[in-house]
């Protein structure tokens, strides 16, 4: 019918399609067998870059050794798409270090606004664009 969405499954190829009105598209992601590696951005001066190399999900984990004054992104997927990160930033073992956010970034409600500062602390930030990077909506928050 007109307007409808339909879909199928293959277990022998792992695929699965959505029918748009004028064509097959094939789907990915949301199921268990997508495998989604930890980036270990460098953090030896106050840039760190988050690589998305065009995909839509950066899932990331660094271990502070100097302050960062720069978070910038590199291969994002492109305007029109949606993309997503989350980086798992732990504090300097030693010396407490500071994250500073670029101006993109809008706390949702109830966010810290400051990754937290106690020694080898762990705090999670995650973020979405709409707009390929223009504005970034985030959570952030110590975990335990």
């Amino acid at each position: 019918a007109p307007g409808s969405i339909g879909g199928w499954y293959s277990s022998d190829t792992d695929a699965c399609s959505v029918w748009t009105g004028s064509a097959w598209k094939d789907v990915s992601g949301g199921g268990g067998s997508d495998v989604v590696t930890v980036n270990t951005p460098a953090n030896s001066s106050g840039t760190v870059t988050l690589d998305f190399a065009s995909k839509s999900k950066y899932i990331g984990a660094i271990t502070l050794g100097a302050n960062v004054t720069t978070l910038a992104f590199s291969n994002l997927p492109g305007a029109g798409n949606y993309a997503e990160y989350e980086l798992h930033i732990k504090q300097d073992p030693a010396t407490p270090r500071t994250f500073a956010l670029p101006a993109s970034h809008k706390a949702l409600g109830g966010s810290d606004t400051a990754i937290a500062a106690g020694v080898g602390v762990t705090t999670v930030l995650t973020a979405s664009t709409i707009d390929n990077g223009t504005t970034w909506r985030y959570a952030m928050q110590e975990s335990a």
